[in-house]
C-alpha cells in the first residue's frame, strides 16, 4: 500500500513538474481573410499557455519589415484604429480591423511567449470594390434546346474583382438555390492588381429562371460576391415551324416530280403501247396496219406528252420556290441566331407569366380604361415539356393568335370615336338613356374616379417621400451626434486609461526608495596590512566602477584598471570574495553582464549562468575581447567584440557588444557566432555611442550623442539600421527636458525602457513609444548626501525588487570611488 502511494504522489509530482515548464503552444491559428473596405476583418489566434503572452505583427505589402501592432498589453500608435479580443479563459487574444483599408494589406502574423515562441501567419486580402459579374450574352434570349436543329448558345460569365494584396483572392462560380453548376470553370486571369474569373455555359444545360454567383471563398460579407441576371431561355418550336413547313413541302414537290410523275407516265405509256401496238397487232398484221399504228403511235405519245408538260413546270415551278425560301430562312437564322424571333413573346415557357409588349398606362389613364373595358385576349402557351406537339396544331394556334391579335380592342379615343360615328349612321331610333349611353357613361365616371384614385395615391407618395426626407434628415442626425457622443467617450477612457497607466507607473515610481549603499572596497577582509597590500587597496578604492552583475544571489562588482571582480552577497550586502580573469590587459574590464540559459538536460528547471566580460585582453591587442566565464573565473569561451572598448547587453540567450568607435552593434550567439552587426551612419546623428539593448528579434534601442548639435537621443533601430522612432525631448513633464549623456539602459517591464541620465544624475522610466513616463530616482544630494555622485551602471534582481545602481565620483578629470546604491522597487 506504502508503494502504491509513493508511486502514485511520484507520477503526480512529474506531471505537474512538466506540465509547469511545459512550452505553450498555439492552439488556434488565423487563417487567410478577404474583405471589401470598410468592411471588418477578424484574425484568431489562441495559446495554451496565457492570452496576454501572445504579440501581433504586420508585414505590409509595401514594406516587407516587421511592425508591431499589439505587445506587452498595448496596441501601438501605427494600428491605434486596431482593436484586440481577449479571453483569458481560452488563451485567446483575437485581432480585430473594424474598418479595412487598402494599407492594412500583407501578411499578420501572431507569437507566442512576448514574441518569442510558436508563430503562426495569414494574409489579408483587400477587396477594392465588390466583385462585378458580366456576362458576354443577353441573358433575356438564351437560346436553349430546340426541335430545330440550332445550337443552343455559349455563354460566357466573368467575375471582374480589382484587390490589393500578396495573394489573388478565390473566387467561385455557383448557382443560386443550390444545385450543380453545369458550367467549365476557367483558370483565373490574373494581372497585377485585377483578377477575372470566367465561367462557361451551355443554353441546353441552363435552367430557366435561374441565375448565377460569384462569392469570395474566404470572404464574410455579400459584398464579397456578385450576381449574374436571371436568365431567360427561349423555346424554337414555333418559331422554327414554317421553316420545318418549307422543308416539308419541298419533300413533297420532290416525291411528286421524281415518284409520282414517272410512275404515271410509265403507266400512260404501257397503256397507249398495249391499245396501240400489241392489240392492232394482233388483229391486223398487215403493213397498212402497221403504218397506221405507227402514225397512231406517234400521236398518241405526243398528246401523252403535251397533256404530262404542265404537270411537270408546275413541280419545278413549286420545287423551285420552297427551295428558294427554305435556302432564304437557312440563311437568316445562321446570320441571327434566331435571336429576334416574332413569335418568342406567343410562347412563353412553362411556369412564366405571359405580358404585353405594350408598356402600361399610370393609374386612371385613358389606356387603362380601354384595357378595362376590352376583352382579354386569351394567351397561347407552349410547355416546354411538349416539345414534340403535332407541327399543324402550332401552327393553328399561331393563326388563331394572329387572329385575336388583329381583333384587339381599340384604345379609349378611337373607342369614343367609332361610338359617335356609329351613333350619326344608326342612332336615329336611340334615346337618350339607353344601354349603351348608361356603359358610356359608367365608363367616363369610372375613369374620373380612377384618376382621382391615382391623384391621391401620389399625394400620398409625395407625402411619404417628405416624411422619409425629414425622418432621413433626423436620422443623420442623431447618428451625429452619437457618434460625436462616441468619440466623447473614447477620449475620456483613453484618458482614464492614461491616468490608470500614469498611477500604476508612479506607483511603481515613486515608491523607490534607497535601503543601502556599498562602498566597493577589494581586500576589505584581508588580515595582512603590509605596505603592498594597502598601496593595492588605495589604488582600488580610488578605482572607478566599470561593471556591476547580479547573479545566483551573488553582486559581482568590476573597476578600472584591474583583473580583479568583487563579489558580495546580494541579500545581506556582505563583501565574500573576490575572483581574477587570467590574460587581463592594464585598462582592465570596461563593461559586464549576467548570462542565464535554460538547461537542455532532463531536468527542465536546472539553468546555465555564468557572466560576460568585456575588456582589454593582453593577445587581444588593440581590440577587445569578449569572456563567458563562470562565477569561480574559469574561461569557457572567449572570442573577440570586432572593436576597441564597447558596451554589453543580453537578449535571451544572445550577446550584443554596442562598439562607439566603429557606429556597429554586434549581436552573437553564444558560441562567439556573429548573427547581426547593425552600423549606423553618422549621416543619422550617430556621432558617439552609449549603450544598445535589443527590445524585439527585429529592433534595438540605442543611446547616442550627436557632437554636431550635441544633442543627446534616445532612438530605435531596425536591424538595418534605419530609425523608427526617437527621443530627445522629455516634454513640459520632466526638468529638465532633454537628455544629458544617456549612458546606459535597462529593459524593462511591460516594454519600458530604464535610462541613465548621467550628467542630470537620474535615472528615468521610458514607455515602449519613448514617451516619458516618471522619473525613478535621483542620485543627486537629496537622496545621497553627496552632490558628485554620477549614476553610470544598472542592474535589475527580480527575485527582491532591487535595482542595484553603480555611481562614482568625477575630480580632477578622473572618475574616482565607485559605489553601488540599492533601491527599493515595487
Amino acid at each position: 500500500m506504502k508503494a502504491k502511494l509513493v508511486l502514485y504522489f511520484l507520477i503526480t509530482f512529474l506531471l505537474l513538474h512538466f506540465t509547469k515548464n511545459a512550452e505553450s503552444l498555439l492552439v488556434v491559428k488565423p487563417y487567410t481573410s478577404e474583405a471589401v473596405i470598410g468592411e471588418r476583418a477578424i484574425f484568431n489566434c489562441s495559446t495554451s499557455g496565457k492570452s496576454d503572452e501572445i504579440q501581433w505583427f504586420h508585414y505590409p505589402k509595401t514594406n516587407p519589415e516587421r511592425q508591431i501592432i499589439y505587445g506587452f498589453n498595448k496596441i501601438y500608435d501605427a494600428y491605434k484604429a486596431f482593436r484586440i479580443e481577449m479571453n483569458n479563459s481560452t488563451g485567446a487574444l483575437n485581432l480585430i480591423i473594424p474598418s479595412v483599408a487598402s494599407p492594412d494589406a500583407g501578411k499578420y502574423e501572431c507569437q507566442d511567449e512576448y514574441g518569442r515562441g510558436e508563430k503562426s501567419h495569414a494574409e489579408l486580402i483587400v477587396l477594392m470594390t465588390t466583385p462585378v459579374c458580366q456576362s458576354d450574352t443577353d441573358l433575356n434570349k438564351v437560346v436553349g434546346e430546340n426541335n430545330c436543329g440550332i445550337q443552343p448558345d455559349k455563354l460566357l460569365l466573368s467575375c471582374i474583382v480589382q484587390y490589393n494584396g500578396n495573394e489573388h483572392p478565390v473566387m467561385n462560380w455557383k448557382r443560386v438555390g443550390g444545385g450543380n453548376t453545369d458550367g467549365v470553370a476557367m483558370p483565373p486571369a490574373v494581372q497585377s492588381d485585377r483578377v477575372v474569373y470566367n465561367i462557361s455555359l451551355s443554353g441546353d444545360s441552363i435552367v430557366n429562371r435561374s441565375s448565377y454567383e460569384c462569392v469570395a471563398s474566404r470572404g464574410s460579407s455579400q459584398k464579397s460576391s456578385c450576381r449574374s441576371g436571371n436568365m431567360t431561355i427561349v423555346s424554337k418550336s414555333v418559331s422554327c415551324q414554317d421553316s420545318c413547313q418549307d422543308s416539308s413541302n419541298a419533300v413533297i414537290a420532290l416525291v411528286i416530280v421524281f415518284i409520282i410523275i414517272p410512275i404515271v407516265a410509265g403507266v400512260t405509256a404501257s397503256l397507249v403501247h398495249y391499245f396501240l401496238v400489241y392489240r392492232p397487232k394482233s388483229k391486223a398484221k398487215t403493213e397498212r396496219a402497221d403504218t397506221v399504228f405507227e402514225k397512231k403511235y406517234i400521236e398518241a405519245v405526243f398528246r401523252a406528252t403535251l397533256l404530262l408538260l404542265p404537270f411537270y413546270v408546275g413541280s419545278l415551278v413549286i420545287l423551285a420556290k420552297y427551295l428558294i425560301a427554305h435556302l432564304q430562312i437557312r440563311r437568316q437564322q445562321k446570320s441571327t441566331g434566331e435571336k429576334t424571333l416574332s413569335t418568342v413573346e406567343k410562347v412563353p415557357l412553362q411556369g412564366e407569366k405571359t405580358s404585353s409588349t405594350k408598356e402600361k398606362s399610370p393609374p386612371g389613364g385613358d389606356e387603362d380604361v380601354a384595357e378595362k373595358s376590352a376583352p382579354k385576349e386569351p394567351l397561347i402557351t407552349a410547355r416546354e415539356s411538349n416539345q414534340t406537339t403535332n407541327t399543324a396544331v402550332v401552327k393553328k394556334q399561331s393563326r388563331d393568335n394572329d387572329e385575336l391579335g388583329a381583333r384587339k380592342e381599340p384604345s379609349d379615343d378611337k373607342l369614343t370615336r367609332k361610338i359617335h360615328q356609329w351613333k350619326e349612321t344608326h342612332g336615329k331610333g336611340i334615346t337618350k338613356g339607353s344601354e349603351l349611353d348608361k356603359a358610356i357613361d359608367k365608363l367616363h365616371f369610372d375613369k374620373a374616379e380612377l384618376k382621382k384614385k391615382f391623384h391621391r395615391i401620389e399625394s400620398e407618395k409625395n407625402e411619404l417621400y417628405n416624411k422619409m426626407q425629414s425622418e432621413g434628415k433626423k436620422f443623420v442626425f442623431e447618428t451625429q451626434k452619437l457618434q460625436a457622443e462616441k468619440e466623447a467617450l473614447k477620449s475620456k477612457v483613453k484618458e482614464l486609461e492614461q491616468r490608470l497607466c500614469e498611477a500604476d507607473t508612479a506607483d511603481y515610481l515613486e515608491r523607490s526608495m534607497l535601503v543601502h549603499r556599498i562602498a566597493a572596497k577589494a581586500h576589505a577582509g584581508e588580515k595582512k596590512e603590509n605596505k603592498e597590500n594597502k598601496e593595492s587597496k588605495e589604488n582600488r578604492e580610488n578605482n572607478a566602477i566599470t561593471g556591476i552583475a547580479v547573479l545566483e544571489k551573488s553582486l559581482f562588482i568590476s573597476h578600472e584598471n584591474t583583473a580583479e571582480i568583487e563579489v558580495y552577497d546580494s541579500a545581506t550586502y556582505m563583501y565574500v570574495r573576490q575572483l581574477s580573469v587570467p590574460d587581463m590587459g592594464p585598462i582592465g574590464i570596461y563593461d559586464m553582464a549576467s548570462w542565464v540559459k535554460s538547461s537542455s538536460s532532463s531536468s527542465a528547471s536546472s539553468k546555465l549562468s555564468c557572466l560576460i566580460l568585456i575588456g582589454q585582453f593582453k593577445e587581444s591587442n588593440d581590440c577587445s575581447g569578449i569572456r563567458r566565464i563562470d562565477t569561480n573565473g574559469k574561461i569557457l569561451k572567449p572570442w573577440p567584440s570586432g572593436g576597441n572598448a564597447g558596451r554589453l547587453s543580453v537578449y535571451e540567450s544572445n550577446i550584443v557588444v554596442c562598439l562607439s568607435d566603429k557606429r556597429v552593434i554586434n549581436e552573437f550567439n553564444e558560441d562567439g557566432g556573429l548573427i547581426h552587426a547593425v552600423r549606423l551612419s553618422p549621416s543619422d546623428g550617430f556621432n558617439h555611442l552609449w549603450h544598445a539593448i535589443k527590445v524585439t528579434s527585429m529592433h534595438f534601442v540605442v543611446s547616442h550623442e550627436n557632437k554636431v548639435d550635441n544633442l543627446h537621443k534616445v532612438c530605435v533601430v531596425d536591424l538595418k539600421g534605419n530609425i523608427m522612432k526617437e527621443c530627445q525631448d522629455l516634454g513640459k513633464a520632466s526638468s529638465p527636458s532633454t537628455f544629458k549623456v544617456p549612458v546606459c539602459l535597462l529593459d524593462g517591464s511591460m516594454g519600458s525602457i530604464l535610462v541613465v541620465d548621467r550628467e542630470n544624475q537620474r535615472v528615468i522610466l521610458l514607455d515602449s513609444s519613448l514617451k516619458w513616463q516618471k522619473k525613478l530616482l535621483d542620485t543627486n544630494y537629496k537622496v545621497t548626501k553627496d552632490k558628485h555622485q554620477f549614476p553610470i551602471r544598472l542592474s535589475f534582481d527580480e527575485t527582491g525588487n532591487r535595482l542595484f545602481v553603480a555611481v562614482n565620483k568625477f575630480s580632477s578629470k578622473v572618475w574616482i570611488e565607485g559605489e553601488v546604491l540599492i533601491f527599493k522597487v515595487k
